[in-house]
């Protein structure tokens, strides 16, 4: 039950990635618009709780207004207040009277790490994501966790509308972290991560389906060797099938066929948990591994942005986590772009996809 409580919140990111107009391809901004602002978020510690808040805010969300209407917060940066290890998250937003709004408001939330990388690509690591339909996710803190360091920075962002009939004033977003802080705890430090078709352009997310039968592919290699505790994924409308390949030894370690209605929207995409293999399943930093999404366009016709395919999984590191490369250019280009991406809804255009 742990093991697939923190797989859905690894594929949670994923599933917050949905909303919006993918295929804006972002270049590096200036030094200015790169970035981070400090003067709208806290972070608050209830230690009775074992409970860290990341509060971002506060904004006015008037009746009806979009996500690319609105003027969102620019992305924040504060610094964590210790070391710990997440074992459990929560998103939620409240008016100026503590008073919980309605969740439709939250598109979503994200929780990046801009010191460490991801396993599979050399930009900033996603920790977390929630949107207004993730539920909270826990599991045992002796168990397993998310290892955070104190005095490292996290960069917090928050998409918000309001699709209802009544406005909301003084807006706060809260990323809610369950934490431990027992020194030799937990006995499984995981970390997430995420394999996309559209690597490496962290920035784009979705593709063009043609008419008919398509796949799209990415291939790499992970940045460390560790297990793979399970795996699920997210894909669009009229997807057939979703794969994680060994290319290497050509084993296969996902190969899903997503559940659908009879006019091709995804219902389910099943978790697979790699208990026949121990713990977890091994990947091999000398081995490389391919992403397959595949899809039937019955159209007859190109859909713009119509398609994407990711795999997401909890994975159990068997050596020290490398830390990220500022330098790396497909690194500077997705911070730029996580940046500016938020500032270009707050201008009002649609552009990007969510972080």
């Amino acid at each position: 039950m742990a093991t697939l409580c923190l797989l859905f919140g690894s594929v949670a990111a994923l599933g917050a990635q949905e909303g919006g107009h993918e295929g804006h391809e972002m270049e590096p901004a200036g030094d200015a618009a790169q970035e981070p602002q400090t003067d709208r978020i806290r972070v608050v510690d209830f230690p009775e709780e074992q409970r860290l808040v990341i509060e971002l805010g506060p904004i006015d969300l008037p009746a009806g207004i979009t996500h690319h209407e609105l003027e969102q917060i620019p992305v924040q940066q504060a610094t964590l207040p210790f070391d710990f290890t997440i074992n459990g998250f929560y998103a939620e937003a409240v008016d100026g009277s503590g008073n919980e709004v309605p969740r439709e408001v939250l598109h979503h939330a994200n929780l990046l790490d801009p010191r460490r990388r991801e396993l599979f690509l050399p930009i900033m690591l996603r920790i977390m994501a929630s949107s207004h339909e993730t539920p909270p996710v826990s599991v045992p803190g002796w168990l397993f966790g998310v290892p955070m360091r104190g005095g490292s920075p996290v960069l917090a962002l928050a998409m918000l509308h309001n699709p209802t009939e009544r406005p909301f004033d003084d807006v706060t977003v809260r990323i809610i972290l369950d934490y431990d802080r027992r020194a030799r705890l937990p006995v499984y430090p995981i970390i997430p991560f995420h394999l996309d078709t559209m690597f490496p352009d962290a920035a784009r997310k979705a593709f063009d389906l043609p008419p008919g039968r398509s796949r799209r592919s990415y291939e790499a290699s992970p940045a460390v060797d560790g297990l793979v505790l399970g795996l699920s994924g997210h894909l669009h409308r009229y997807a057939t099938r979703l794969t994680l390949r060994d290319v290497t030894t050509g084993e296969i370690l996902y190969d899903v066929t997503p559940r659908t209605d009879e006019h091709g929207h995804i219902e389910e995409i099943p978790v697979l948990l790699h208990r026949g293999k121990g713990l977890g399943a091994r990947l091999d930093r000398s081995h490389v591994y391919r992403v397959t999404a595949e899809y039937l366009n019955p159209t007859g016709e190109i859909i713009v942005d119509g398609g994407m395919g990711a795999i997401a999984g909890a994975f159990l590191p068997m050596e020290d986590w490398p830390a990220a490369n500022p330098g790396d250019p497909v690194y500077r280009n997705d911070y730029a772009w996580v940046i500016t991406s938020q500032i270009e809804h707050a201008g009002g255009h649609e552009h990007g996809s969510d972080p």
